[in-house]
């Protein structure tokens, strides 16, 4: 009989339910994930005279418009069987849609910022989020196509912020958009008012990111995605996200994916 590849494990699953963010250690195969990465090379030299090894020609901080390689279908490697298993846990089994292409590529290159700090801008979700009884599981994933350390560009996530959103929306009774969501954030916590105001915080890393805060009795922290080839995140799509600068001397390169249920 085969065996099928493990999704989450009781931990797994319990982080994600409580923070809206897990990251899941080696779920791509680390060959496929380099493969990958060599075609989304291949594609930047190609199309911007973006070469690997040249530095001086990573011109532009966050290449964007990657339909035609998407539309080729070199990103599938990202449908291994390990995140195929994940996202039978997350949405049920058979209960999917597969997406007709895989892979969203998100690049980000080095810039020099100076000192690397929390932004107070970009913070977004993703999809408007709806009331109680009109919710449908959506999947929202991230596969790691090169090493990234932190501050090397990846995704800032506010943990624990997915349970404040659904709250708000739950009292109005009616879907809001991204705006609408992070107006009454702000009106309603200082904490994330302060987060995405301009202040004079002298170290916003170690207020929003050194630990968790409650709010309305919900941990909240600002975890940034980091990991080797082959890891992916998971992300809630009530999570409230955002950009962040890459200050290192390594390229991001990671690929995004929504996954929607069957109708």
């Amino acid at each position: 009989m085969a065996k099928h590849a493990p999704g989450l494990s009781a931990d797994q699953r319990r982080t994600f339910e409580e923070r809206g963010l897990v990251r899941v250690p080696g779920v791509i195969p680390r060959a496929q994930a380099d493969v990958m990465a060599d075609r989304l090379w291949a594609e930047l030299k190609r199309r911007l005279g973006i070469r690997r090894w040249e530095p001086r020609t990573w011109r532009t901080e966050r290449p964007a418009d990657f339909k035609a390689l998407q539309g080729s279908s070199v990103f599938k490697g990202m449908a291994s069987p390990r995140l195929v298993a994940i996202l039978d846990d997350l949405l049920g089994r058979e209960r999917w849609v597969r997406p007709p292409e895989w892979g969203q590529p998100l690049v980000c290159f080095p810039r020099s910022y100076g000192r690397w700090d929390v932004p107070y801008q970009s913070w977004h979700l993703d999809l408007p989020a709806d009331p109680k009884g009109q919710r449908h599981d959506v999947g929202r994933v991230f596969a790691i196509l090169a090493p990234l350390a932190a501050k090397g560009g990846g995704t800032l996530v506010v943990t624990g912020s997915h349970r404040i959103v659904r709250t708000l929306v739950d009292e109005k009774g009616f879907q809001q958009s991204s705006g609408e969501v992070r107006k009454r954030l702000k009106a309603k916590h200082r904490w994330f008012f302060r987060l995405m105001s301009k202040d004079r915080e002298r170290d916003r890393v170690a207020r929003f990111m050194d630990g968790p805060t409650e709010v309305d009795g919900v941990p909240v922290q600002v975890e940034e995605m980091t990991g080797e080839s082959g890891d992916v995140f998971v992300m809630d799509p009530c999570a409230l996200h955002a950009a962040a600068p890459n200050v290192l001397e390594a390229p991001r390169l990671v690929l995004a994916q929504f996954v929607y249920p069957k109708s």
